[in-house]
């Protein structure tokens, strides 16, 4: 929804990250910041000045002006590159904790600097350390949306042309990746006086309580890069392992993949929890995949040595770690209704993130199609009992269908009413079908690039580039001259 969207509970956050990836879980590792790298070629010339952390006041509710209650919001600046009069470049945060590194490398610095631009870093609201609220009880989270996260941007924008010296008519320029490229496209649709373009990465735009397309693409990305004979024994080791648990020998298959004996695969819950997780484990790394990382998991998974695909596929998830896997519902459930702001629940964002999924969009990756390789094991159910149990029961199964349908009417799913927005897609990314894959319209373009992942092409041109990535990055240059022109 990062978005990029796994679960379980062991003794320590360390121990749980480790040992655990289902359901909402995977939500940590496929729904955080995109890796953005810099141009390896270029060396900086000289010191660089410092990149500023700063707070701005924003409104708890920005739809009701009889509500005075405010909070701070946190962003990040850079004003290096900055010529009075230049345009305002604001990169927007997602459901992760912000960093000065997407203002200091990547394409979109780059282009600010080129530009003369002033570059912004925003945090969005309950991530980080931009927090409104005492806590994340669920009464707490109702300010939790994109509507009010728009609203900030919408604040944000007109406080920098007030305070930046030469900004008062600045245009600006706004780039986002995931849920944030979302984000920017939906606040040009929804306020297009405060911003001239935007850069749209990887932006999902339809909103869907049951996203089986997420593991077809999951599936054909392995298949594409990893090889048929990945892709094939992947599948039968899963079914294998369902086949097992059909069977009753539960042991069996927790012995092979190290499972706590928190564990109960004679749950329904705990079985749904646990096969999620071996699709979740491929997810990450094909969602950020980057040239080697495919191939070197297709590598452990074809090892001759392995006697059994389900082998084959219990040696691959429990490589690296010698702590026990806890798949356990019950745990995972009671972690993440953590509502302290300094749990593990929240600084991972696991508990806001999925908020809004129940909220607003949906986007469970689940095993509902049959054109995947990851069995039939986690049905959409197993997210809507989620909702349910994080929340205090304010999600029930008809309003999770009500809460994605307001989202594609308010913000117009596929057909949104935007120009000058540039959508970029991976053709590895397993968010690619959520979004736009043809030109929307003469004025916002829509491209899809081969075998590129998740929100890749926000790092700096490189030589590294395939010819397709490094004609992308060059568009976006010459579309945002000329919305500045």
């Amino acid at each position: 929804m990062k978005l990029l969207f796994s679960i379980g509970l062991a003794v320590g956050l360390v121990t749980f990250l480790e040992a655990t990836s289902s359901g909402p879980a995977a939500f940590e590792r496929l729904h955080r910041e995109p890796p953005i790298r810099g141009d390896p070629a270029k060396k900086d010339s000289g010191p660089r000045a410092p990149v500023l952390t700063k707070w701005i006041m924003q409104k708890v509710d920005n739809f009701d002006p009889q509500n005075p209650s405010t909070w701070s919001m946190r962003y990040m600046d850079n004003g290096e590159y900055y010529n009075p009069g230049g345009a305002l470049f604001i990169y927007v945060g997602g459901e992760w904790t912000i960093n000065e590194g997407s203002l200091v490398r990547g394409h979109f610095h780059d282009m600010a600097r080129e530009l003369g631009a002033y570059i912004f870093y925003t945090e969005h609201r309950y991530y980080g350390l931009s927090r409104p609220t005492a806590n994340t009880r669920t009464d707490q989270m109702r300010f939790l949306n994109v509507d009010q996260a728009l609203a900030d941007l919408a604040h944000f924008v007109e406080e920098m042309r007030r305070t930046i010296p030469g900004a008062e008519n600045a245009k600006v320029i706004m780039a986002g990746g995931s849920y944030s490229a979302t984000m920017v496209a939906w606040f040009r649709q929804k306020y297009p006086h405060l911003i001239n373009g935007a850069w749209a990465s990887s932006a999902p735009l339809l909103a869907k309580l049951d996203f089986t397309e997420y593991k077809e693409v999951v599936s054909d990305s392995i298949r594409l890069v990893g090889g048929d004979a990945c892709a094939d024994r992947v599948q039968r080791g899963v079914a294998e392992v369902e086949d097992l648990i059909k069977q009753g020998s539960y042991d069996q298959v927790a012995q092979a993949f190290n499972l706590c004996a928190s564990t109960d695969l004679t749950k329904t819950l705990d079985k749904q929890n646990f096969l999620s997780s071996i699709s979740d484990y491929f997810a990450g790394v094909v969602q950020y995949h980057w040239p080697g990382d495919i191939e070197g998991v297709c590598e452990v998974i074809n090892d001759p040595s392995y006697t059994t695909d389900m082998e084959a596929l219990a040696g691959w998830f429990t490589s690296g770690s010698t702590r026990c896997y806890d798949a356990s519902y019950d745990s995972m459930i009671s972690y993440y209704r953590s509502t302290d702001w300094t749990h593990g629940a929240n600084t991972g964002a696991m508990r806001p993130w999925f908020y809004q999924t129940c909220a607003e969009y949906g986007w469970y990756q689940t095993s509902g199609s049959e054109n995947q390789i990851f069995g039939s094991g986690f049905p959409v159910e197993l997210y809507i009992r989620m909702c349910a149990d994080l929340y205090d029961y304010k999600f029930p199964e008809r309003l999770l269908h009500v809460n994605v349908a307001r989202t594609n009417t308010i913000y117009g799913h596929m057909n949104p009413e935007v120009t000058n927005v540039f959508f970029t897609q991976g053709q590895l990314d397993p968010w690619r079908p959520m979004g736009l894959q043809e030109d929307l319209n003469e004025h916002s373009p829509a491209v899809v690039i081969p075998l590129a992942s998740h929100c890749a092409d926000l790092s700096s041109i490189s030589a590294a580039d395939s010819p397709e990535m490094r004609a992308a990055k060059e568009r976006v240059f010459e579309l945002i001259k000329m919305w500045l022109a």
